[in-house]
């Protein structure tokens, strides 16, 4: 029996991840900033990283405030980073005086900035996005164990993304951001959660872009979700107004973008449950509708 211990427990990824490790029969201790009755019961919950049990198996690291919420002032900058590095230093020194012996830890497309297609080779991008992201993952390769760190795309399922974008297209008012060429990089959470487990079975070390095979833009995003509401879905929102609300913020990841491909993961045999972008984007949908939490 493994023993886990999962950062960004209650999250949106991280719930899901918790429910497929329980259901292998795993052991899993959650981080978690306050225990409530909504807590799953079959979890071991904690509020400090420090109380991460010594005899843990896998540490999986998805701790992180929401990025493109909101404007990025100079506090919510330093939120961004304490939410990320500065617990994932705490994780890596807490670690140490444990058994773990993988890690798995998160990161984000950002850190290719501005880009075309690119996959594991390319450099880091310019911006502060792109260098959070890479100061992220310095810290995450201070692990003493066996470290893998995913490059997040724009996660698709019954939350998260669709909670913001959903009310709008199915109305028939969505459409791409600005010219909507900026490129789109995308998985749906099922692959998130098996790309973990396909990691971990087969102790995975480097760095993984955790997005979808298909290469796609912002445009085709809103048109694959207009498709799966079956609404038109050409109304753009203006990239003069999103940088007049959310300044850099805007530029750097609504404005801009890239098309991370996974080629890693597929080069080692990984095989993704939704590998095209309209396909994810109709079950995520779906799942979303039927109120289901495990899309």
């Amino acid at each position: 029996m493994t023993h886990w211990f999962i950062t960004g427990a209650t999250g949106f990824i991280g719930q899901e991840l918790i429910r497929c490790v329980l259901a292998q029969g795993d052991r899993v201790t959650g981080l978690t900033r306050k225990v409530t009755p909504k807590h799953n019961s079959r979890v071991n919950w904690v509020t400090d990283v420090q109380d991460c049990p010594q005899d843990i198996d896998v540490i999986v690291n998805l701790a992180g405030e929401g990025i493109a919420d909101r404007r990025w002032s100079a506090e919510r900058k330093q939120a961004l980073r304490d939410s990320r590095i500065a617990l994932t230093q705490a994780l890596v020194e807490r670690a140490a005086s444990t058994q773990v012996r993988q890690v798995i830890s998160a990161s984000a497309v950002g850190f290719y900035g501005a880009a075309g297609v690119v996959d594991e080779s390319a450099q880091q991008g310019h911006g502060w996005a792109a260098q959070l992201c890479r100061d992220w993952e310095a810290v995450a390769q201070e692990f003493a164990a066996p470290t893998a760190i995913i490059r997040l795309g724009v996660v698709l399922g019954p939350g998260g993304f669709l909670n913001r974008t959903l009310p709008p297209f199915s109305l028939g008012l969505g459409g791409p951001i600005g010219n909507g060429a900026q490129g789109f990089s995308w998985i749906h959470r099922q692959d998130v959660i098996r790309l973990i487990l396909w990691m971990v079975e087969h102790q995975k070390t480097g760095v993984y872009n955790a997005c979808g095979p298909q290469a796609s833009t912002n445009k085709q995003m809103a048109q694959a979700l207009g498709a799966a509401v079956n609404r038109p879905a050409f109304l753009p929102a203006p990239g003069w107004v999103l940088k007049a609300v959310f300044g850099q913020m805007a530029e750097e990841l609504l404005l801009s973008g890239q098309q991370a491909l996974p080629t890693r993961a597929l080069e080692e045999g990984f095989e993704f449950a939704h590998p095209t972008l309209l396909g994810a984007m109709r079950e995520a949908v779906m799942s979303k509708r039927s109120g289901s939490t495990a899309g």
